[in-house]
């Protein structure tokens, strides 16, 4: 894991044809298409529409689009583990005009866990900016005999293989940071995964599995519901929502986190002086304090690193990802 410390076809506006009187025929280059500056963006989203990161994706385009003068459109391609929506942003012509919102497991853990992917996370892209993390807690349904982390470990470890977590699937962010957990404490718990996080979910609000990691925003109203338990966040400091749930660090497991991360990037080709624009123009955006407020309402962390801090961390969770799924024997197999 980290030590330091995430989507249609193409819009395009349409001009109504006019029929042109002889008399008044434009020559062929007074009639080119309209500069790349007054065309809309299209944002292509990873994740499903309504979810907190679709959320977060169309509070960005709306605020990027201001700060760009021109219109920025979501376009959402969840599904394949991110992978759909990263080869359409690979793919796209590098003018400008397609970006996308891509995240920690599109760009870094499916490098080390799937045979074939058709994008190379390191070279098809041209990294813009981050704008998030997720945080990521480990909860527990009430029935769990334990009140914080430190005596869910001392459960487990008297009791191996006797307990089941749930996860959204192989490989997935919540999977991973529970393998992570476990390499840290040596704890044996019974993997269960499902096709999605809202199955999972549910069936630990139904008691029939126990524990499992998620993320602040799913968990909210569980939590003050009192139907699921909170045992510690795996962030470096407490969250501002969840300011009584400690931190792995203070439960016994220093520099242990596990906090998935969201950002900006378009196809490699990306002219430098358009990918500049694009990185400026997100980092006004993010610095703003409604932007911020919105991020933080959602549960998430605001950011603001440019490109370089993004290639540089997406680069350093491929290798830490591929050690993780290395040593863990994770396997979609």
């Amino acid at each position: 894991m980290q030590r330091r410390q995430l989507p249609a076809a193409l819009f395009a506006l349409s001009v109504a044809t006019q029929a042109v009187r002889p008399a008044l025929a434009q020559p062929a280059s007074a009639s080119a298409a309209a500069s790349p500056s007054s065309r809309a963006v299209r944002l292509i989203n990873g994740f499903s529409a309504g979810g907190a990161v679709d959320t977060l994706s169309r509070a960005v385009a709306e605020r990027l689009g201001a700060v760009l003068g021109q219109p920025v459109v979501v376009d959402n391609r969840p599904g394949a583990s991110g992978m759909i929506a990263a080869d359409a942003v690979a793919r796209a012509a590098p003018d400008g005009l397609t970006v996308g919102v891509l995240d920690v497991g599109a760009l870094a853990v499916n490098p080390a866990l799937q045979k074939r992917l058709a994008y190379d996370a390191g070279k098809d892209f041209a990294y813009i900016g981050l704008v998030a993390r997720i945080p990521l807690l480990l909860v527990a349904h009430p029935s769990v005999p334990a009140a914080n982390l430190k005596e869910l470990t001392a459960l487990l470890r008297a009791n191996p293989g006797t307990y089941a977590y749930a996860t959204a699937g192989i490989g997935n962010p919540l999977h991973l940071a529970m393998e992570a957990y476990r390499q840290a404490s040596g704890v044996e718990v019974v993997h269960v995964p499902y096709k999605g996080a809202s199955a999972a979910v549910q069936d630990v609000l139904g008691g029939r599995v126990p524990l499992m990691f998620i993320d602040v925003n799913t968990s909210a109203q569980h939590l003050r519901a009192g139907t699921l338990k909170p045992l510690a966040i795996a962030t470096r400091e407490r969250n501002p929502t969840l300011p009584g749930v400690p931190t792995f660090a203070e439960s016994g497991f220093p520099g242990f986190e596990a906090t998935p991360w969201i950002g900006l990037l378009g196809p490699a080709a990306l002219p430098a002086d358009t990918k500049a624009r694009m990185a400026d123009a997100l980092a006004q955006v993010m610095a703003q304090p409604d932007t911020r407020n919105k991020i933080t309402a959602l549960g998430f962390v605001a950011l603001q690193d440019g490109p370089d801090a993004f290639a540089r961390l997406a680069g350093e969770d491929r290798i830490a990802y591929a050690k993780l799924i290395r040593e863990r024997g994770i396997s979609l197999d």
